[in-house]
């Protein structure tokens, strides 16, 4: 493992005493919740319990790197959708590939492809059940917990990833009636409203639990051309949870989600303009976006002027089944049912510019209107997945077992896309929308066993798993005659008229995966473990249909990861303070790595009659021909191995029961091992190594925890603040700036005994302007642009809570 000399220091120090990152500041979870996923953690101690491994543990105890959250720990770090984790957990960096609903996590330097139908390197369940591809940002209200795991998993959970899982667990009901209302107020005219009830409809038998959340806000980026101001609010959600009991033995729970949103998306900020030679020299656009790009420097960040009326538009709908049958205090049956359907619709001016007028120095005549890039991606995409699991104990309680079977049909229902106008001219040229309807199919069966090795030494256990999956996929495209997205799925497997050489690809690809470990509890202060494992990332389908030069690129074949990981987890006492120090180093070996190659399209200047006109860069595939050029310019193609190594770091500091610092840390080193791109793709690289995406070698988080001294008849009142820090991003040819971030809060809880709280927030605190995600960011098409992150917002939030 390659780390600067600095660093090996600091490792070596808390190698001597530490492990994984986990805080969360909740009370103690009842075994019936801890089943269900919830974190908690007892108040003295910090004593968190997760279900990492489909099991419920003291996260001080599982051989996992692991962070996790309860809920008032989600309440105090303000995290209101996925994207505020990544102010909280150091390691994971999160931005929406194209639109924000999309979210894209990325850990240990695994995530989906910036472009394409790559299978994610990191992938969110909620409840268990696994989010489709797109779309799957997921609703933060009325949780009990969020746990992300680091490193490949696959064994015990539905999908095979390569870099990690972010689990969302709901607040199960149970046979109190209790509840809470909630509103906050805050910057830009945001209201957010949420309450959940839980109702007991039979005692020990029925319970009913329904929550919902309401956010609108405008927007903090002004819009001074087409289309209304960027970076607003405009969803609801509904939920609702059956629990049923009828029996000793049987419990079977429902859960029926709901969730909308209508909004613009975020502002698209033009950041640099390049002065080739690129798209924007040969069209004679250059000019004209150095001058937009001085106007927008000098507008500042929060004023845009698009030439697309925005939007943003997602629908989802779920039914999760999750039935417990406990035939005995040695064997259980699991079942769990998922249906999931998304529809996710957004168009916005990705390169932060309006229309452009030509200046006759390249292929367009002077005078004429310009769109450099823009961008819409739909998808209406049903997935049904159902997880049977058997578990249980033998040999005197020495070995825990499951098995189990995983299946997953992803499926098109509706239009299904891309529309990506590169270098058109409103109201003579346009671009076709292309239709990629892709059916995913993935079948797996599992085991996994724990040994307990007390004969050799007390606490010592012996971990093994395995899995075989089987993924298939199905791809039905072509190109539309039309810009809008109309067509259905039966409309291209028939090839009607209005698509365009529409055609039928198919891939299969399969891999066992295993993982294999030792773990000891050496004392109650004192646990250690070692662990290997084999992760694997499905191979995939390129689209459009491909043609001449990139016809070998169809398909791409599956990436695979061995790895290796330690950790050391103490808790010792200096003085009266209780400390916490954590520490995972690891090392992860990837081969038949998928890399994203960039800017494949035909340009303006392309002939196939002038000499070398059809040659790289001009002619991805050498026929001119912009209709079967690879969707977005990017392909994915497998040419390369990469290392990954790091170390997760974490600390809690508590000098009194009422003071608590909280530290944490991911130190990355990334490596490309090998590089092998065909001769006719490497025009297209901008350097011979395996890009790494959205990867902050350094993030660093901090945060401080302080019960003031106020009379508990006032109420219990809390100030927290916490600060997050990330290294630079790479985004294809462009780079994320490094930042740092600040939020703070004061919680005031059950004010004079009326069950009522007040919360006074303030997020980027010192309204730092940071680059959040790059949109566009390649040197052939001239043109950076990305998403600012949110401004200083204050705001204020009240909470009733009635019942237990």
């Amino acid at each position: 493992m390659m780390i600067h000399c600095r660093t090996k220091g600091l490792v070596a120090l808390l190698l001597a005493t530490t492990a994984t990152p986990a805080f969360a500041q909740d009370a103690t979870a009842t075994p019936q919740q801890a089943d269900e996923g919830v974190a908690a953690t007892d108040q003295t101690y910090g004593d968190i319990i997760v279900t990492a491994r489909r099991t419920a543990e003291n996260i001080q105890s599982t051989p996992v790197s692991i962070t996790a959250f309860g809920t008032e720990s989600l309440r105090q770090a303000q995290v209101r959708d996925t994207q505020d984790l990544l102010f909280k957990t150091p390691g994971v960096f999160l931005a929406g590939s194209g639109g924000r609903e999309n979210s894209n996590f990325s850990v240990r330097g695994q995530s989906k492809a910036l472009a394409g139908n790559s299978a994610p390197g990191v992938i969110s369940y909620f409840a268990d059940v696994p989010a489709p591809t797109l779309g799957s940002s997921i609703p933060t209200y009325d949780l009990a917990s969020v746990q992300v795991l680091k490193g490949p998993q696959g064994t015990l959970f539905g999908r095979n990833t390569t870099g990690g899982a972010i689990l969302y667990y709901p607040t199960m009901p149970t046979y109190d009636l209790e509840g809470y209302v909630q509103a906050t107020y805050g910057s830009y005219n945001a209201v957010i409203g949420e309450a959940a009830i839980n109702l007991p409809i039979v005692d020990q038998k029925v319970a009913l639990r329904i929550s919902g959340q309401y956010q609108k806000r405008d927007g903090w980026t002004k819009n001074i051309g087409v289309g209304k101001d960027a970076d607003d609010l405009n969803s609801r959600a509904i939920r609702g949870t059956l629990l049923l009991e009828p029996f000793e033995g049987l419990k079977n729970t429902t859960i029926v989600d709901y969730y909308r949103n209508r909004s613009t998306g975020g502002g698209s900020v033009l950041v640099d303009v390049f002065s080739g030679p690129n798209a924007l020299t040969a069209t004679g656009t250059l000019a004209a976006a150095q001058a937009q790009l001085a106007a927008q420097r000098a507008r500042g960040i929060r004023v845009i002027d698009s030439d697309v009326d925005a939007f943003e538009r997602a629908e989802r709908f779920g039914v999760t089944n999750r039935t417990e049958v406990t035939l005995s205090d040695a064997f259980q049956l699991v079942n769990l049912f998922g249906y999931r359907r998304t529809k996710v619709d957004y168009f916005s001016s990705v390169d932060g510019l309006p229309t452009l007028i030509s200046d006759g120095t390249g292929a367009i005549p002077r005078g004429l209107p310009v769109m450099v890039v823009g961008g819409r991606q739909t998808s209406d995409v049903e997935q049904i997945t159902n997880e049977l699991q058997f578990k249980g104990t033998v040999a005197d309680g020495k070995l825990d077992w499951l098995v189990g079977g995983f299946y997953l049909k992803s499926k098109p229902k509706g239009p299904t896309g891309t529309y990506i106008p590169i270098f058109i001219l409103p109201g003579f040229t346009n671009a076709p929308f292309n239709y990629g309807f892709f059916t995913e199919t993935s079948k797996a069966v599992f085991g996994n066993i724990t040994y307990k090795l007390d004969g050799i030494a007390d606490g010592l256990r012996f971990n093994a798993g395995f899995r075989h999956t089987w993924d298939e996929i199905s791809a039905c495209v072509g190109g539309g005659t039309s810009p809008n997205p109309v067509l259905s799925p039966a409309d291209c497997n028939n090839a009607v008229p209005a698509i365009v050489n529409s055609s039928v690809n198919r891939t299969k690809s399969k891999a066992p995966t295993w993982t294999i470990g030792l773990d000891w509890q050496a004392s109650d202060e004192l646990f250690v473990y070692a662990v290997t494992r084999r992760g694997y990332r499905a191979g995939g389908i390129n689209s459009p249909t491909l043609a001449g030069r990139l016809l070998p690129f169809q398909s791409f074949s599956p990436e695979k990861v061995t790895d290796l990981e330690f950790g050391v987890r103490s808790d010792f006492k200096v003085g009266n303070a209780e400390v916490r120090l954590n520490a995972s180093p690891f090392v992860g070996w990837y081969s038949n790595v998928q890399v994203p190659v960039s800017g494949l399209n035909t340009q303006a200047t392309c002939s196939t009659t002038a000499p070398g006109g059809t040659d790289a860069p001009r002619s991805p595939d050498g026929d001119c021909n912009a209709a079967n050029d690879p969707s977005g310019g990017t392909l994915l193609v497998n040419a390369g191995s990469t290392r990954v190594s790091g170390i997760d770091l974490s600390a809690r500091i508590a000098p009194t029961a009422t003071l608590a610092f909280e530290f944490g840390a991911t130190l990355l080193d990334l490596k490309t091992r090998s590089l092998t791109v065909p001769t006719d793709l490497q025009p297209y690289l901008r350097v011979l190594e395996v890009p790494f995406n959205l990867v902050a070698r350094q993030t660093l988080t901090a945060g401080l925890r302080w019960t003031l001294p106020v009379p508990e008849s006032i109420g219990k009142t809390v100030f927290s603040t916490d600060f997050y820090h990330s290294s630079s991003v790479q985004s294809s040819d462009a780079v994320l700036p490094p930042y740092v971030l600040v939020n703070a809060r004061l919680d005031i809880g059950n004010i004079a005994g009326t069950g009522v709280d007040a919360s006074f927030f303030v997020r980027n605190l010192f309204d730092r302007e940071y680059l959040a995600s790059s949109n566009v960011g390649s040197n052939l098409l001239g043109v950076q642009s990305g998403f600012y992150g949110a401004p200083r917002t204050v705001g204020g939030e009240l909470r009733y809570r009635f019942g237990n």
